[in-house]
């Protein structure tokens, strides 16, 4: 834990212990607060020069604090020599009028005489740049171009989940807003934690999310789905993260959200769910309907367009999986894309790739046309091609794989022969990718529908693969329970390998 040694006169004792609770919440730091203060026979320069050993050192300017005369040759070398020699990095506070010079402007230097709160959160941002978790943030919150208002929600938000890890949870109907409010406080305060992670919950299951966020988190986690859960919860509370659980549903969200230092954001339209999770309740009454002429109006490709991506996971998806189902080549898509996203039809949700996210309420619009399930289809066989034969420019998937599950749940119930086909690749995408509670899901709900389709090959191919995993994970017992079943059953039937 960095430690921060506060250089200050006993009159700013008060002060000081506001901004030390303050960091201490909000960016898991150790302030030195007895240390720091100038006792009798000591003044700031010397005070500074004794905290040079700690991580950080904050020189608090005030009438009472600064010396008589500041000598260049004395000030210059604590201030500024000496820690970058010693890799102490110091900022310069000013708490009341008072005399010093000029150069401590240049760096680092906070005013504190007007707004404490403003301040304080300044230089908690200053702090987290110190050390960075990610170089490269596997979430990116995109500006919302549509996006106006919300002020007062915006800040509510940023004193619950940004100045101490909180949780709180934004409750609305359908279209109220409720995404493009938590997206445009993750970007706008993104500098407030280490690092951001997005999940859109909605129909998607459980270890389909967890994978996603493990994803996120830099890590693969090879067990079952209750011991992939518990790391993932213990990796997220170490650090001062802030988790957006979308679309959030009583099913997943309790067992996703991590406590600790993680501040976790939950937009949902389930009444009940912030009182079960101990959230702060954040409701939305004003209603942003989807431009309805907007969407009828759409003709030809940019009609196609806002129908294939409407096929698409409804948690996100790359701008290169709405062309290829759409047929439309990438530059076309440029214009028509950008139109949609200032009218709100569309919501840029990730910069990195880019990802992009179609609101219920349009994907509601959408569907009174009566041409989803022929898109549903294209973008199910799109997909299957995909994962079977991945395109050279495209080498890693990962950002395909919730439209292969999401194509997959869909062809269950409509197409058999490609839902096999989506299964076999994801379950080999998934075992591949270290992802066994993905691929064991699959398997099972696999296997569930080829029981009742009388697919005995099917059955033995899951049941083989499953008890590999079982076996895998240490879980002998079952695994021998499914392996005699096999036998039994299927001892007739080739088995088919990944």
């Amino acid at each position: 834990m960095p430690k921060v040694f506060p250089c200050y006169a006993p009159s700013e004792r008060d002060l000081v212990r506001d901004l030390a609770a303050f960091l201490e919440r909000g960016c898991g730091v150790e302030v030195l607060l007895e240390e720091g203060e100038i006792e009798s026979g000591e003044d700031l320069i010397s005070k500074v020069a004794e905290g040079l050993s700690a991580d950080v050192v904050l020189v608090l300017l005030s009438p009472d604090s600064v010396p008589a005369r500041w000598v260049l040759e004395r000030w210059k070398s604590v201030f500024w020599e000496q820690p970058a020699a010693l890799g102490t990095s110091l900022a310069t506070l000013l708490c009341r009028d008072a005399k010093f010079p000029d150069l401590l402007r240049r760096n680092h230097f906070y005013d504190l005489r007007h707004n404490h709160l403003s301040a304080f959160r300044a230089i908690k941002r200053w702090l987290m740049s110190l050390a960075p978790l990610a170089q490269h943030p596997p979430f990116s919150p995109a500006l919302q171009p549509a996006f106006t208002g919300r002020d007062a929600e915006l800040e509510t938000l940023c004193t619950l989940l940004a100045d101490a890890p909180g949780i709180a949870a934004l409750v609305g109907a359908p279209a109220s807003g409720k995404t493009a409010l938590a997206l445009e406080f993750a970007r706008r305060r993104r500098d407030e934690f280490d690092i951001v992670f997005w999940l859109t919950c909605g129909a998607r299951s459980l270890p389909g999310l967890a994978g996603d966020l493990a994803f996120q988190l830099g890590v693969r986690l090879d067990r079952d789905l209750e011991t992939n859960l518990n790391e993932i919860r213990h990796l997220c509370s170490r650090h001062r993260c802030l988790l957006v659980l979308d679309d959030a549903v009583p099913a997943t969200a309790a067992l996703l959200a991590p406590r600790g230092r993680t501040s976790v954001l939950l937009t949902t339209r389930h009444l009940d769910l912030p009182a079960s999770l101990s959230a702060t309740e954040i409701p939305l009454a004003d209603s942003f309907p989807p431009n309805a002429d907007a969407i009828r109006d759409l003709a030809g490709d940019a009609r196609r367009l806002l129908s294939a991506m409407c096929a698409c996971a409804p948690s996100g998806f790359p701008i290169g999986m709405a062309s290829r189902t759409a047929d439309i080549e990438s530059l076309e898509i440029k214009d028509l894309l950008a139109s949609n996203v200032q009218k709100g039809i569309v919501l840029p949700l990730d910069e990195n790739g880019p990802r992009f996210l179609i609101p219920a309420g349009v994907r509601e619009r959408a569907a009174l046309r009566g041409d989803s399930g022929r898109w549903a289809r294209h973008h199910a066989r799109t997909v299957a091609d995909l994962f079977g034969s991945p395109p050279p420019d495209s080498p890693d998937l990962t950002a395909y794989w919730p439209d292969l599950q999401h194509a997959f749940r869909g062809a269950l119930e409509a197409d058999w022969t490609l839902a096999s086909t989506l299964a076999r690749r994801g379950v080999a995408w998934a075992k591949a990718q270290e992802r066994l509670a993905e691929a064991f899901e699959m398997l099972q709900d696999w296997s569930r529908v080829a029981g009742e389709h009388g697919d005995r090959r099917v059955l033995e191919d899951c049941a083989w693969e499953q008890v590999w995993i079982l076996e895998h994970w240490g879980r002998t017992t079952e695994a021998r329970e499914l392996d005699t079943i096999r036998r039994e059953h299927f001892a007739d039937q080739m088995s088919f390998r990944f």
